[in-house]
């Protein structure tokens, strides 16, 4: 046996007990339930305060002039949240995102954007393209990559689903990964038809009924039976999709419900016996279909959406309630419901997206769109270009849908977005929130282009921290140990091409830097 490992094993059980069991140590109150990491003090912008919040109305970064350079990633602090904001294409070309985090790569690194009849992949911490002129396919709003493979897209072709990988060298290899026996349709370009795990997927091919569910580790073995009837959903101008943990199939329906707009739908997926129910679960009706879903730190499955009905608001709602006939204030009292916004006024239209993996989860993006606002619109004064400028307008806005914590990022600075579906921000979170992305005509008639926010990437990383949660812990002391004396890991916190002493120290040094929500009940499994 290695004696450098049984040496560090030695100190791991040491020190871990006495830190579980001292007064230092960190004891979940509640032992039995899971715990929610906080790493809330990196990450950007303002917390909310409430306050209206206006864009400068002078000097250089002026409401109706400022325009970043128009070069490949070109940034600037936004003057207000201190947020810093990268642009990331230059062509002005209309843009197919929306809340479905296919359009981030796996490791939230490269963002895929339409330009016209074909994709570029951009490195967002750049503006870069690394992969140019790739073609789209049919259906481009509903390509996108891979949730595992940071080097893998996907794009419809057809009757195949075909599956390109991109090469370090900027070129890409194409070939088919999946052949239905009719045409593949699209699922409404809105949600993943991948899990965050990348074990599930959604294909739509033939007649109705045709939405189908797979499992992509037994795909000789068919579809899940009870295939979806996509007439009242996608047909209807809205969509289907799978939760982020893989259990659920997720979507809207397009007419019914409380208020006459619809409904959110949720069918729970029986892997077991490899089906699907025939009718879903209806658990939201108070307002359309913008929203998006999330597979929280508590186990539950969420969609983060509005209430339109006569409350201004954002709701994160179970998807597994039944709300069939119920009426607004019974929507809103059931079960793990719970309000994150109360607008000041009803002039917010608003678009979504969620994280889908990682530490940083119970993270929802909301994007505020002022319909009422036109380009050069307002005077300049001390308060802003529109007088009276109000709290939260045009605004891109993170929530934390477990602890409700707000913060305010930036000014999105999109303008007269009644005269342009494209001049709406639509933002688009990448799988583990590392960075969000929207677009902006920045107050310029017929430009449109993408911009990109760090969020999880923004958060600097703690020497120890090795599965980046936010905090040193036991679950890093452990994957240490696994690298011990090993050469080129990302345990090797001084960069001195070994895994030795000096890490180690490095790493104790830090020590619950954070709250872990560690628990007893840790301990003791752990020792």
């Amino acid at each position: 046996m290695n004696v450098g490992f049984v040496k560090i094993f030695s100190w791991y059980l040491i020190i871990f007990a006495g830190l579980c069991l001292s007064e230092n140590g960190v004891l979940a109150e509640n032992a039995g339930s899971a715990a929610s990491v906080s790493i809330s003090s990196g990450l950007p912008g303002l917390t909310d305060d409430g306050l209206s919040h206006p864009p400068p109305a002078t000097g250089a970064y002026a409401y109706n002039s400022f325009v970043p350079a128009n070069t490949a990633g070109a940034s600037y602090a936004d003057p207000v949240f201190g947020s810093t904001v990268r642009r990331i294409t230059t062509d002005h070309n209309p843009d197919d995102s929306y809340a479905r985090n296919m359009w981030w790569n796996a490791a939230g690194t490269r963002y895929l954007h339409r330009r016209a009849d074909f994709w570029d992949v951009i490195d967002a911490a750049t503006g870069n393209i690394t992969h140019h002129a790739i073609p789209i396919g049919s259906y481009a709003y509903d390509g996108g990559f891979d949730p595992v493979d940071p080097n893998v897209l996907y794009k419809y072709s057809g009757s195949t689903i075909r599956k390109v990988t991109l090469n370090a060298d900027g070129t890409w290899t194409d070939a088919v990964y999946f052949t239905a026996p009719a045409a593949i349709k699209p699922l409404g370009g809105t949600l993943n038809w991948f899990d965050a795990s990348g074990r599930y997927m959604l294909v739509r091919y033939g007649g109705e009924p045709s939405v189908r569910l797979y499992d992509r580790q037994n795909m000789a073995a068919g579809p899940y039976s009870n295939l979806i009837n996509a007439s009242a959903y996608i047909n209807q101008g809205h969509y289907i999709g799978l939760s982020p943990d893989g259990q659920y199939l997720v979507g809207y329906m397009g007419s019914g419900g409380y208020a006459g707009s619809g409904e959110g739908v949720s069918w729970k997926i029986d892997h077991i016996n490899r089906s699907v129910p025939k009718t879903p679960n209806r658990f939201w009706s108070l307002c359309g279909d913008h929203g998006s879903f999330i597979s929280a730190s508590d186990g539950r499955n969420y969609m983060i959406a509005g209430n339109c009905y006569s409350h201004p608001e954002i709701w994160r709602v179970d998807i597994t309630n039944n709300a069939a006939g119920l009426n607004e204030d019974q929507q809103r009292a059931l079960p793990n419901n719970m309000r994150l916004m109360l607008w000041p006024t009803w002039d917010n239209d608003l678009h979504y997206s969620t994280v889908a993996k990682g530490p940083l989860q119970d993270w929802a993006f909301v994007s505020t769109e002022d319909y009422s606002e036109a380009f050069n619109e307002g005077t300049a004064d001390a308060n802003g270009f529109i007088t009276p400028w109000r709290a939260y307008r045009q605004e891109i806005i993170a929530f934390n849908a477990m602890t409700g914590e707000v913060r305010r990022l930036a000014h999105h600075r999109s303008r007269s977005l009644s005269s342009d579906y494209y001049y709406t921000p639509r933002l688009s979170v990448s799988w583990g929130g590392e960075y969000v992305a929207w677009n902006s005509n920045f107050n310029q008639n017929g430009i449109i282009d993408v911009y990109v926010l760090a969020f999880g990437a923004a958060i600097v990383p703690i020497d120890g921290d090795i599965n980046a949660d936010g905090t040193v812990n036991y679950i890093d002391l452990g994957l240490f140990t696994g690298r011990w004396l090993t050469a080129g890991t990302d345990a090797d916190f001084n960069h001195s091409g070994l895994v030795d002493e000096v890490d180690f120290a490095l790493l104790a040094g830090n020590w619950l830097q954070q709250n872990s929500g560690l628990s007893l009940r840790d301990c003791t499994r752990i020792l």
